[in-house]
C-alpha cells in the first residue's frame, strides 16, 4: 500500500496541476508560460520545498529542457521556412497531385503530411503545409467539383476539408509518434531509450492512425461541414510570391528526409555496436541536433546558395523561423519546469511506489498521466515532456516494459481531446474557417482518435513483444 505521505504528496502534486493550471490558464486568460511558472511554485510550496531548492528546480529544469530540446524546435522550425521560401514544398505538392483522382488526393496528401510533419512542431508544420493544402484545395475545387461543389456522384463537398482532414491526422500522427518531432525524442531522451527503437514502434503505429483517423474520415467531414477559410488567406496561400521555377525534386526531397535517415543510421550503428572512426562520425551525425543542422545547411545551399538567394535573404529566413517559435520554447520550459519540480518533490518516486503496488502499467500510467497534463496546458509538446519527468522512476523500476512504448503512449495521450486552451485548435479554427463546433467536430475527434487507437496499438505491441 502506497504510504499516507506519499499518497498525499501525489494527490497534492495532480490536484496542483489540474486546479492551478487551468483555473490560471483558462477563465483568467494567463499565457501558459507564466500559468505554467506558478503552478511550479505553488507545487513546490505545498510539497514542503525550501525556496533556494525550489528556484534551482524551477531554473534549472526550464533551462534543461531548453537545452536538449530548444535547438531542436528552432532548427526544424528553420528548415520549414527555408523550404517554403524556395518553392521546394510547393514542388513536393506538385509532383505528388500530378494526374491524382479525387480519391487518390487524400492520399497524396497524407504522404505529404508526412514528409513535411517529421522535423517539424505541429503549428509550424501547419503552418508550413497551409499555402500547399490550399492550392491543391483550389484544383479540387476547379477541376474536380462542379459549380456548386459536388463530387462526381453528386455530393456536396468541402475541397479544403477533403485536403485538411488528412493532413491534420498525418500531422497528429507524427506529433505523437515519431521522431525526429521533438516530443518523442525528448521523451526517449528522458526515459534514455534508443531512438531508433523508438521510430521502429512509431512508424508503423502512425501509419495506423494517420489513415484512420485521416483517410477514414476525410470524406464523411468534408461532406458534412463546408467551413469557408478566409479570403484574403486563401488569395495569399493560392497566388505565387515566387516566380521562379521550383527547385529540382531531388533537393526538395533530401532535406526533408535527410535527418530521419541519420536518426536511424546512427541507432542502426549503436545497436550492432560498431566502432571506428566511420561509426563515431555516423553516430555524431545522427543525433536529432546535428542530423537537423546538417538538413538546414543542406536545405540553405541547395534551395537557397545554389539557386541565387542571397546571405542576406536567407539570414532573414533563420530569423523568421527563430521569431516564429520563440513563444513554444518559453511554453516548453514552463512544462520542463514543472516536470523538474514534481520530479525533486518526491512526485516521481511516490508514483513508481504507487505502480508497484497497486500494479499500474507504466503504460496505462504515462499515457493516463500525459492526458491530464494535455488536458490542463493543453500544449502536446508541454504534456509529453512533463508526463515523462514524472514517469521515469516507474519505467526504470518495472522490468518487462519497453521503454521506447511508454514513449509511444505518453505521445498518444499528449494529443487527446484539444479544446480552447490548445494553440493548434484555434489555428486550425481560424485558417479554415471553422465554428467552434466545426472545430471540436473535426479537430478534436481527429486527434483523440489518433490518440485512442494509438494506444491501443502500443498495448497490443506490448503483448507481443513479451
Amino acid at each position: 500500500m502506497v504510504a499516507t505521505s506519499e499518497a498525499g504528496l501525489l494527490a497534492t502534486g495532480v490536484i496542483g496541476i489540474i486546479a492551478v493550471i487551468v483555473m490560471i490558464t483558462t477563465p483568467l486568460k494567463v499565457h501558459p508560460f507564466l500559468a505554467l511558472v506558478i503552478g511550479s511554485l505553488g507545487i513546490g510550496l505545498v510539497a514542503g520545498e525550501k525556496p533556494a531548492a525550489l528556484i534551482d528546480s524551477v531554473t534549472g529544469g526550464a533551462g534543461g529542457t531548453l537545452g536538449s530540446t530548444g535547438l531542436i524546435l528552432v532548427l526544424g522550425t528553420v528548415l520549414g521556412t527555408v523550404l517554403a521560401e524556395s518553392g521546394a514544398t510547393r514542388r513536393l505538392a506538385e509532383v505528388l497531385t500530378r494526374g491524382r483522382t479525387l480519391r487518390g488526393i487524400p492520399w497524396m496528401v497524407s504522404l505529404l503530411a508526412f514528409i513535411v510533419a517529421l522535423p517539424l512542431f505541429f503549428e509550424v508544420a501547419l503552418a508550413v503545409l497551409l499555402p500547399l493544402l490550399f492550392g491543391i484545395a483550389r484544383q479540387v475545387e476547379t477541376t474536380m467539383l462542379d459549380g456548386e461543389g459536388r463530387d462526381p456522384k453528386g455530393r456536396k463537398t468541402s475541397p479544403y476539408l477533403l485536403v485538411g482532414v488528412p493532413a491534420l491526422g498525418t500531422v497528429a500522427s507524427v506529433h505523437a509518434l515519431v521522431p525526429p518531432h521533438p516530443g518523442p525524442t525528448a521523451a526517449a531522451s528522458a526515459l534514455h531509450t534508443d531512438i531508433g527503437a523508438v521510430v521502429g514502434f512509431g512508424v508503423p503505429i502512425a501509419v495506423i492512425t494517420m489513415v484512420v483517423a485521416g483517410q477514414v474520415f476525410a470524406g464523411p467531414m468534408a461532406r458534412r461541414m463546408f467551413p469557408v477559410p478566409p479570403r484574403r488567406l486563401v488569395e495569399q496561400f493560392t497566388l505565387s510570391r515566387d516566380e521562379r521555377t521550383p527547385p529540382p525534386l531531388t533537393w526538395a526531397i533530401v532535406p526533408v528526409v535527410l535527418p530521419l535517415a541519420l536518426v536511424v543510421t546512427q541507432s542502426v550503428v549503436t545497436v550492432t555496436h560498431r566502432s571506428g572512426a566511420w561509426a563515431s562520425v555516423v553516430v555524431f551525425a545522427g543525433q536529432p541536433v546535428v542530423a537537423l543542422l546538417i538538413a538546414v545547411l543542406v536545405a540553405m545551399v541547395g534551395l537557397g546558395w545554389a539557386r541565387g538567394t542571397g546571405g542576406g535573404r536567407l539570414n532573414s529566413q533563420v530569423a523568421e523561423g527563430i521569431a516564429a517559435i520563440a513563444p513554444i520554447l518559453l511554453i516548453i520550459g514552463g512544462g520542463g519546469a514543472l516536470s523538474k519540480v514534481m520530479v525533486d518533490c518526491g512526485i516521481g518516486k511516490a508514483i513508481a511506489h504507487a505502480t508497484h503496488t497497486l500494479g499500474i502499467s507504466p503504460l496505462v500510467l504515462a499515457w493516463l498521466v500525459a492526458v491530464l497534463i494535455r488536458l490542463a496546458v493543453g500544449s502536446a509538446t508541454v504534456a509529453i515532456i512533463t508526463a515523462s519527468g514524472i514517469v521515469a522512476p516507474a519505467v526504470a523500476t518495472t522490468p518487462g516494459v519497453h521503454p521506447a512504448l511508454v514513449v509511444l503512449a505518453l505521445g498518444c495521450g499528449s494529443i487527446i481531446f484539444p479544446h480552447i486552451n490548445n494553440a493548434a485548435s484555434w489555428q486550425v479554427k481560424e485558417s479554415f474557417g471553422m465554428s467552434l463546433g466545426e472545430m471540436f467536430a473535426s479537430f478534436t475527434v481527429i486527434e483523440s482518435t489518433v490518440s485512442v487507437l494509438g494506444f491501443g496499438c502500443v498495448l497490443a505491441a506490448s503483448a507481443l513483444i513479451r
